[in-house]
């Protein structure tokens, strides 16, 4: 240090050292305090050393470290450095390129080939494990159902898993998905008749659907196994259409419970015993012989699936989705829902028939939209759960089918048929005195009679009444 920078820091330390003893020491009485203070000053020059000592030990630590780690972080490069020397080199001889680009390249183009192969892999494995399970349930669906359930239930959720990671997938291998899914729905279908077939052997020990049925605690306790396996079989298919069925564009007919499918089977034969054919009690002019049949029906056997078929469904539904439907955890809708088809299809059928007739189309209409009236009314039918009511099978007939134009046209040629009936008798202009009471403007016969046709159009189609109407009304200001 220069001399005049030493002296300038001597008197600097002079000068704070004069100050400190002018502060600490003012008067005699300070004197007596003088070795305290001394050995103060001395205790704080002790803490500074310490303290300047711990400094100096942490600061070589860290150098210590700070060096070891750029020692390290050197040692890992020039070790990255060779590492990518020798991927290079070898790069270059397994592609037999000469630039490393190059190599890089079909050496990427060789690791796609291998993750092809990879996902073919298990492709393979999948197809093996599919194979495995079909077999399995096949072997153990008559001998063990439960087991059987239990294997179809796995190979149905290894299916709806491979459909949802198709997207993901870019759609790779869709014939495989196909295949899988066709040999899970063959397995369904397999199953179906298999238990189907069981529980038609029980309902044949049951007498069913005779009137006299035999329902011994056994037969009953295998009736329930047979009910219980069929909807464990139907749960996924139930499950699949009411998340459709939320959708709004879900326009399905509902489902039939698979031990209601079966046990319909013999009320579809005897249906089409009365209605098919020439018996007499088939009918071009009485559809109402056919709706009161299946009215009948519900009559019939109503009770009894109220009694043995409805704690089973609510037992098995009452936990998910599908009790909140009632066609799946009522047995009367779940029954409507059975027979249905059957009125469907002779609708379907006699249709044609009755076209070309006003009075006939007129007609099966009208018992139509009593039938559905019956079924939403007396039996509760909503059609399932939904935001819209059940809009009866006439809606169906006239406006899903297209029907409505037809059906219209017959109206109103029916009742102009009749207004001119009404108008064209002489007496018709005639003044009815004893229609109303005195006092009140008297009408003609033609006017009585008119208005009870409009009130018999207006009570018996309401929707359609203001469209005949107006049509009459119109033909009227043309006389």
């Amino acid at each position: 240090m220069p001399e005049h920078s030493r002296r300038l820091t001597s008197e600097g330390n002079d000068v704070r050292m004069e100050d400190y003893l002018n502060d600490k020491i003012q008067s005699h009485a300070d004197l007596e305090s003088l070795d305290a203070l001394i050995r103060n000053v001395k205790h704080q020059q002790e803490l500074l050393r310490q303290q300047l000592a711990n400094a100096d030990s942490i600061l070589k630590r860290a150098s210590h470290t700070a060096t070891a780690q750029r020692s390290k972080v050197l040692q890992t490069t020039n070790s990255f450095k060779r590492q990518q020397k020798e991927i290079d080199r070898r790069l270059l001889i397994v592609t037999n390129s000469d630039a490393s680009d190059d190599a890089a390249l079909k050496f990427s183009k060789g690791m796609q080939r291998l993750e092809r192969l990879d996902v073919a892999k298990s492709y393979v494995e999948l197809l093996s494990r599919v194979e495995q399970l079909s077999t399995e349930a096949r072997r153990n669906f008559r001998v063990s159902p439960e087991a059987a359930l239990n294997t179809y239930m796995e190979l149905r959720a290894a299916t709806g898993k491979m459909k949802k990671i198709q997207p993901a997938a870019e759609f790779a291998a869709p014939h495989v998905v196909d295949h899988v899914e066709k040999a899970t729905d063959e397995l369904w279908a397999q199953m179906k008749n298999a238990f189907g077939s069981g529980f038609e052997a029980t309902l044949e020990k049951m007498n069913w659907p005779g009137k006299e049925m035999c329902m011994t605690s056994e037969l009953a306790q295998e009736w329930s196994q047979g009910v219980v396996r069929l909807l464990e079989l139907q749960r996924p298919e139930l499950a699949e259409y009411e998340a459709n069925h939320n959708n709004a564009s879900a326009s399905r007919d509902p489902l039939i419970l698979l031990p209601l499918e079966v046990m319909t089977r013999p009320l579809e034969l005897r249906f089409k015993y009365h209605f098919e054919g020439d018996r007499p009690t088939n009918q071009l002019q009485k559809p109402e012989f056919f709706l009161q049949h299946i009215e009948g029906l519900l009559n019939t056997y109503e009770g009894f699936l109220s009694a043995y078929l409805q704690p089973i469904l609510y037992s098995h539904f009452r936990e998910s989705d599908l009790a909140l439907n009632p066609i799946f955890i009522n047995s009367t809708s779940a029954l409507i829902v059975a027979v249905l088809p059957m009125v469907r299809q002779k609708i379907f059928q006699i249709l044609p028939q009755v076209s070309d007739s006003p009075q006939l189309m007129s007609h099966l209409m009208h018992e139509l939209m009593g039938f559905d009236t019956t079924l939403r009314e007396e039996w509760g039918y909503g059609g399932g759960r939904g935001s819209e009511a059940w809009k009866g099978i006439t809606w169906e007939i006239l406006v899903q089918r297209d029907w409505f134009s037809t059906w219209l046209q017959v109206e109103k040629d029916f009742a102009l048929t009749r207004y001119e009936e009404i108008i064209q008798p002489a007496d018709s202009s005639e003044i009815d005195y004893e229609s109303v009471d005195p006092g009140i403007t008297k009408p003609t016969r033609a006017a009585i009679r008119v208005n009870d046709l409009l009130e018999t159009v207006t009570g018996t189609h309401p929707g359609a009444a203001s469209e005949i109407y107006t049509h009459i009304e119109q033909k009227d200001t043309g006389h």
